[in-house]
C-alpha cells in the first residue's frame, strides 16, 4: 500500500465477496504461461489440500509447501493464483494468514467460485 487510497482495494475481499475477474490471472505474467485448464485444476488441488487444513497460521503454510511439491509449481505461480482466487486483488498480506482470516469456509466457497467460473471461460 502507498497511499491509504489504495486501502479499500487491498482489504474489501475481508469485507465483500470480490467478484471472479479471470483478466486479472490472463494480465499475470507468470499465471498467462499456463491454460485455464491448468489453472483451475491448480485451484482444485488446492481446494482438496485445504479441506483437511487445520486452518491457522502454520497448518495453511504446511498445505502450500506441501501443494508446491506435489504441483511442481513454483511459488510465485501457485501462491498468485491461490491469492486472485480468494481475494480478486492485486496484492494480499501473507497468503497462509490472508486464508487463515478468511476461515475454511469462505476460502473453499472461494476456490469453488474461481473453479466455476474459470471452467465456464474455457
Amino acid at each position: 500500500m502507498k497511499t491509504l487510497k489504495d486501502l479499500p482495494i487491498l482489504t474489501d475481499y475481508f469485507f465483500a465477496e470480490p467478484t471472479p475477474d479471470w483478466t486479472m490471472a490472463d494480465d499475470n505474467k507468470q499465471l498467462k504461461k499456463l491454460s485455464r485448464i491448468e489453472l483451475v485444476e491448480l485451484l482444485k488441488a488446492a481446494q482438496k489440500a485445504f479441506e483437511t487444513s487445520e486452518f491457522d497460521g502454520e497448518s495453511l503454510q504446511n498445505s502450500l509447501n506441501g501443494l508446491l511439491e506435489t504441483t511442481g509449481q513454483k511459488p510465485g505461480v501457485l501462491f498468485s493464483l491461490i491469492r486472485l482466487a480468494v481475494s480478486w486483488a492485486p496484492f494480499s498480506p501473507a497468503l497462509n494468514d490472508t486464508l487463515a482470516t478468511l476461515g475454511r469456509d469462505t476460502t473453499l466457497v472461494r476456490l469453488q467460485q474461481a473453479i466455476e467460473t474459470g471452467s465456464r471461460e474455457q
